[in-house]
């Protein structure tokens, strides 16, 4: 029994202790589930060594909770609660707290549960718990603060007018029950969040506030160095407020589709060039069947990609390029069960067909597939993958368990997403026999599409009609199909196990000169307890960056060597395997990762590949025109991507615009592609590093057939990598986009490569950055996407600032930019020597800190070598710089830096042409 801070008595209970609750092997942390004496539920996670801390509240409560006349309410409450307590009144204070503390925080709103979550240093974990607890109990809703905030929900809704994915999710939800909560509009807007006679928006806020959080629907995450009792602690201190008990318990009765809306086709006219075919059966709720995972086991059987599978036969008909099942909305009373198809020009004629063929392989699951042995190897693979899980990181572990511990029981919060527990026959045929014509729905997108209908929210053009009974004929008695079911898989049949130990293993990747054109990095490294390794092999290919021309070229050979592969690698991917083939400012770079016992052998099965590709004409065309079409559309990407895209042309020799990759693969012949595509080889240079529990021995093959595929030669000249000076660039390029949006990034440019100027860009972005921010997007409103970015280019440092808006145009943006470095000096004076001290620490311990999983030393260590610092000691220099900077320097030098326009760049977008409805 213990006393909270008001002097009331209150103790916990505690649900599971840590050796109740199921956890990976490799997982050393602590876990304890309690629940305090509101009847809130906490996962308490004990992590000794972790230098910072996280926490997470899960509230059941979403978007589904709305009113119907304020649809949007509960999005808005989301940005509500960050903006002052009673406490804290300060609507920029908890963010600074955050930031000057070396964290980082965000939230979200779903359908039925809304995610608040943070992570801060450590040994600042309760000052931010205060901070944070009373966002549930003591919110302010101060006016002047909805006002400011509704012009931000405004401007993420105007941003996502022309994302493509959220117009489909209207339309989507324009074609289902309009009782069912689904069909409610989730952002909100300056239309439907409004003062109303019987209540203001502040008074909605407030009843939709007291109506749905309270304790007893929360649920949360502690997790820190601290003791798992003293997280107990802080969990009664800050949490121990919120009240307990609210609303009654809430579920949805009404259906998700009425009969009418099953059975149909859907037409939906796209902004971007798309082809899609979403095949959609609707399924009952799985919330129950999360022991057994059916849907996912039905998902592998039907999107399986290896040879001879549903993908393969249309792909190999030259109908499809991507095939994916089992994603789809899914809540408490639904679940859409999706195959989603990306189609090539001649596909869109065939759609009644492949449609049919879908059917034909759910008759083949219904008749062949339906064995213990395929489901007990699905479990393997998940199995496989719980147990050697490389640890998640604590800003994301805290918001997942918070989630989980809403949907699982309470042993299961951490093993729900991987629990199998076995094949429930009567679950699959009840899921099979769902699948049917009549419980279809089919949605085909395409700018040709035949549609009468508006979405008006988003304004997307669609249709929607009943299916022709004679495609319901030719559906409900499809052919044999032609796809058979996947084969035992041969990857599966190890066990993962480590490999004999080295007597005495190097501390660094060590350099061994295997030829005079190649070289291999080797670290072996188990200090993880993975069986697991990571093989990057980089290509230094002259004639591959030579021009945009070869540079295209090679994009699409690797597209088509990744097409190639994943038939044949399929089952590798499966069993943990994964691999990237991908153009880069040297060449070309292979990255292979996954169980360590057969990473050689997969790299040996790609190599050979590689060496001696095949592809058809008709693939070769089909790949290419999907190549071309994305490049083009990037203008109808969020104008800052498109302007970082811009930026990485400007700064970045041997890169290229892909609106100028994209006019040049497309004179480009399959003959012409054929006879230039082995030049792109000659000559080469490699530089190899295999990282984790693998020997330099199992390396010899590989090192054998790459020696006799490439024209290895080691008197290459140097490539240049070093960035562009912004003296020599345009001071101010405007961009056009078709993007109605208007963006500006402005760039500052370090004078030097020292460790001292790097570190100096890491303070500045750490320190401005919330101030930056509160001044254009809290303050001003300026627009939804507002913030700054440190960017190293071959250790030379930039700063981004950056703003996107749909409501003030490029001049505006910039301005308001310039009249932050106006006032920079203010800016600065602001900074006081505790908050400086805390941030530099902060960073010092970012810098220095021990990788946290094999692919996050991996993902370091080559970048390392591949930036040739080969002594791996840059970060711990930059650290070691930051050490001996002063606030006085840092204001000093910070102030020169912003005020300097010699090394600085503008580069802003504004819309010239776009398709947005009225």
């Amino acid at each position: 029994m213990t006393t909270d801070r008001a002097g009331v008595k209150t103790a916990e209970r505690v649900i599971l202790d840590d050796h109740e609750i199921t956890k990976s092997p490799t997982d050393k942390r602590n876990y304890r589930i309690i629940e305090l004496d509101n009847g809130m539920r906490c996962v308490l996670v004990h992590e000794a060594q972790a230098p910072q801390a996280s926490a997470a509240v899960s509230i059941a409560a979403g978007h589904f909770h709305d009113p119907h006349n304020a649809q949007g309410l509960a999005h808005l409450l989301e940005h509500m609660l960050f903006l002052g307590t009673e406490q804290y009144p300060d609507p920029n204070g908890y963010q600074k707290f955050i930031s000057a503390h070396g964290g980082s925080h965000n939230a979200w709103t779903g359908t039925e549960y809304s995610n608040y979550y943070f992570t801060v240093d450590a040994n600042h974990f309760s000052a931010a718990l205060d901070r944070f607890m009373r966002f549930f109990y003591e919110p302010l809703f101060a006016p002047q603060w909805i006002e400011k905030e509704l012009q931000s929900i405004e401007s993420e809704f105007q941003l996502k007018r022309q994302d493509e994915l959220r117009r489909l999710y209207q339309v989507h939800k324009a074609t289902a029950n309009p009782k069912h909560p689904f069909s409610n509009f989730s952002v909100g807007n300056l239309t439907t969040l409004i003062d109303r006679p019987e209540a203001t928006l502040r008074q909605q806020l407030r009843q939709f506030f007291e109506r749905w959080y309270c304790a007893r629907r929360m649920t949360c995450v502690l997790l820190g160095p601290q003791s798992l009792d003293e997280l107990a602690a802080l969990a009664r201190h800050h949490a121990s407020p919120i009240r307990s008990g609210c609303a009654d318990i809430w579920h949805v009765d009404e259906p998700l589709y009425l009969p009418e809306q099953l059975g149909v086709q859907i037409y939906m006219k796209p902004l971007k060039d798309a082809r899609r075919l979403i095949v959609t059966f609707a399924l009952p709720g799985i919330n129950d069947d999360y022991a057994n995972k059916t849907t996912s086991y039905l998902a592998h059987l039907i999107g399986y990609e290896g040879p001879h599978s549903l993908f393969s036969v249309l792909r190999d008909k030259h109908w499809i390029n991507s095939l994916s099942a089992g994603g789809g909305i899914s809540g408490s009373n639904f679940k859409d069960f999706n195959i989603n198809m990306q189609l090539t020009e001649q596909g869109m004629q065939y759609c009644d067909d492949i449609i049919t063929e879908v059917f034909s392989f759910i008759q083949l699951i219904r008749e062949q597939g339906i064995d213990e042995w395929r489901y007990h190897e699905r479990r393997i693979s998940i199995i496989n993958a719980f147990n050697f899980q490389e640890p998640p990181r604590a800003s994301d572990l805290a918001p997942q368990l918070a989630v989980n511990l809403q949907h699982y029981l309470a042993e299961d919060v951490i093993f729900g997403d991987y629990r199998m527990d076995g094949l429930y026959c009567p679950k699959v045929e009840q899921f099979l026999d769902c699948m049917h014509p009549e419980n279809m729905r089919v949605t085909l997108i395409h700018k040709n599409v035949p549609t009468e209908l508006r979405e008006p929210i988003y304004g997307s053009d669609y249709a929607i009609h009943p299916l022709h009974p004679d495609q319901l004929k030719r559906f409900l008695a499809p052919p044999p199909s032609s796809a058979k079911l996947p084969l035992p898989n041969p990857y599966l049949q190890h066990p993962l196990e480590f490999q004999p130990y080295p007597d005495c293993p190097a501390a660094q990747p060590v350099r061994h000169q295997i030829l005079p054109a190649l070289t291999c990095w080797h670290l072996y490294d188990i200090e993880f307890k993975q069986p697991k390794a990571h093989l990057y092999i980089g290509l230094q290919l002259p004639q591959v960056i030579a021009n945009s021309t070869s540079f295209a070229l090679a994009r699409l050979w690797c597209e088509l060597m990744l097409d190639r592969l994943n038939e044949e690698c399929y089952d590798a991917e499966i069993a943990g395997l994964n691999f990237n083939l991908y153009p880069q400012q040297q060449g070309m770079t292979l990255h292979i990762t996954g169980p360590a016992y057969a990473v050689p052998q997969l790299a040996q099965t790609i190599l050979t590949v590689l060496q001696q590709p095949t592809y058809s004409s008709q693939r070769w065309h089909d790949l290419k025109q999907r190549l071309i079409t994305s490049w083009r559309q990037a203008l109808l990407h969020k104008p800052l991507n498109f302007l970082f895209s811009q930026l990485n042309v400007q700064l970045q020799p041997h890169t290229y615009s892909v609106i100028q990759l994209a006019a040049e693969l497309e004179k480009i012949s399959y003959r012409q592609f054929c006879e230039d595509s082995t030049a792109l080889f000659e000559p080469a240079q490699v530089q190899l590093f295999a990282h984790g529990d693998i020997q330099l021995d199992q390396l010899s093959p590989i090192f054998q057939q790459l020696d006799q595929w490439l024209e290895l030669n080691r008197s290459l000249p140097d490539i240049d990598l070093m960035p562009s000076l912004l003296t020599d660039l345009d001071h101010e390029s405007l961009v056009a986009t078709q993007h109605p949006d208007h963006a500006v990034i402005v760039v500052l440019q370090a004078w030097q490569t020292e460790v001292s100027q790097q570190g100096l860009f890491m303070l500045i972005n750490q320190l401005i950055q919330p101030r930056f921010f509160a001044q254009l997007r809290t303050e001003q409103q300026l627009g939804y996407l507002v913030g700054t970015t440190y960017l190293p280019m071959q250790q030379i440092p930039h700063l981004l600032f950056y703003v996107q808006s749909s409501r003030v145009d490029h001049h505006h943006l910039h301005q308001a930019i310039d009249d932050f470095f106006l006032d920079i000096a203010d800016v600065l004076d602001d900074i006081q020597p505790t908050e400086f001290e805390q941030v530099r620490k902060s960073l010092i311990r970012q810098l220095t800190d021990n990788d946290t999983s094999l692919r996050s030393r991996s993902q370091r260590l080559w970048s390392a070598i591949t930036q040739q610092d080969h002594d791996f000691s840059r970060l711990n220099r930059i650290a070691e710089a930051l050490e001996q900077m002063s606030l006085d320097v840092f204001k000093q030098h910070t102030q020169q830096l912003i005020e300097t326009k010699e090394n600085r760049i503008v580069l802003c977008a504004k819309p010239t042409r776009f398709d947005t409805p009225p």
